[in-house]
């Protein structure tokens, strides 16, 4: 339906009224609330027409903010929520951008936002269950530059971290006006985006190595044995993180006893298989920094681990600087503390 600048109209979702002001692109408008709250982007499928002498029908009835601890609440799942600021005129001029944890873990999370190929921020670091984050503000501009957040996160569990969820939101403009809505943990309507409905929370320990047929014909017959009592995980200690070596040399023959029984096209295969599981380790372990020792040779190696680190949460920083045991044949890793 097209609206003209001056139509009386209510917004579908909340029930709030107002006029349109005018016409943007992609067949959404911008609408002038009633009782001073501001200006507010659109799309026409989200509107209704109101005769000049009909009442605003009711606003829907908020939602209230969950309460309690623990059980007691209803997971929500992680959320991205965009927050509008007006400027003098009640236009939306920038985005306070928040990230809501409702779920009962607490994470370890990476927030990467852009606009194009341009990377505009980066922030990683823990939240906890049921809490929000007040991260960047978001300019208005940036919605028509392409804008996309990359999110990583990993809940807490017991004895480590649960599997590496990742997720590219996309931001377009007709459907970020279509996702104003309540949001309870701001107490007031936002953009929101629920990223992750849930987290799985199982420790990355027990997916550590691949399992291979043998080993599942194995567990299948386990199965049917009686259970036997399981001593209970516990979190890293201080004798953890002392009995792990920092260094993964991964030359080959540091990795299997004969060398020449690998085949060459498997070998960088073998190499980077034992890397991911050195680096789950690492991040399970929280220590703060790793040296990967990949050698001079062609680069291939080094190239395929870089790769890796940039996507890698949690990675502060990583380097191939001059070492005084490894020369140029090894690569620093830093982790957030």
């Amino acid at each position: 339906m097209n609206f003209n600048v001056g139509d009386r109209v209510s917004l579908l979702r909340t029930g709030k009224a107002g006029t349109i002001s005018g016409k943007l692109a992609n067949d959404t408008y911008q609408v002038r609330l009633d009782g001073g709250l501001g200006h507010l982007p659109a799309p026409g499928h989200a509107l209704a027409l109101l005769d000049a002498n009909s009442p605003a029908p009711a606003p829907a009835a908020p939602q209230q903010p969950a309460t309690g601890r623990g059980n007691d609440r209803t997971d929500t799942g992680i959320q991205l929520a965009f927050d509008p600021i007006f400027n003098d005129d009640g236009d939306p001029e920038k985005y306070q951008l928040y990230l809501i944890n409702g779920t009962r873990n607490k994470i370890l999370y990476e927030i990467k936002v852009k606009t194009g190929d341009r990377q505009r921020s980066s922030k990683f670091g823990p939240l906890t269950a049921y809490e929000k984050l007040r991260l960047d503000l978001v300019p208005y501009a940036w919605l028509n530059e392409r804008l996309t957040v990359e999110l990583d996160v990993r809940a807490v569990v017991e004895g480590g971290t649960g599997p590496r969820h990742f997720h590219e939101l996309k931001v377009r403009p007709k459907q970020f006006f279509s996702s104003f809505r309540d949001v309870p943990e701001l107490r007031h309507e936002a953009h929101l985006f629920v990223v992750f409905p849930h987290l799985k929370a199982t420790s990355v320990a027990e997916r550590e190595a691949p399992a291979s047929t043998l080993r599942e014909i194995t567990r299948a017959q386990l199965k049917s044995k009686p259970p036997q009592a399981q001593p209970a995980q516990r979190p890293p200690s201080l004798q953890d993180r002392g009995n792990f070596d920092p260094v993964l040399d991964l030359h080959l023959t540091a990795l299997v006893d004969d060398p020449a029984s690998v085949p060459k096209d498997k070998v960088l295969s073998l190499q980077m298989e034992h890397f991911d599981r050195f680096v789950d380790k690492a991040l399970r372990l929280d220590v703060e920094r790793i040296y990967i020792i990949h050698g001079l040779g062609n680069g291939i190696l080094k190239t395929e681990i870089h790769q890796k680190l940039e996507h890698v949460p949690f990675v502060r920083k990583f380097s191939n600087d001059y070492h005084p045991k490894y020369g140029y044949g090894a690569t620093e890793v830093i982790f957030d503390s």
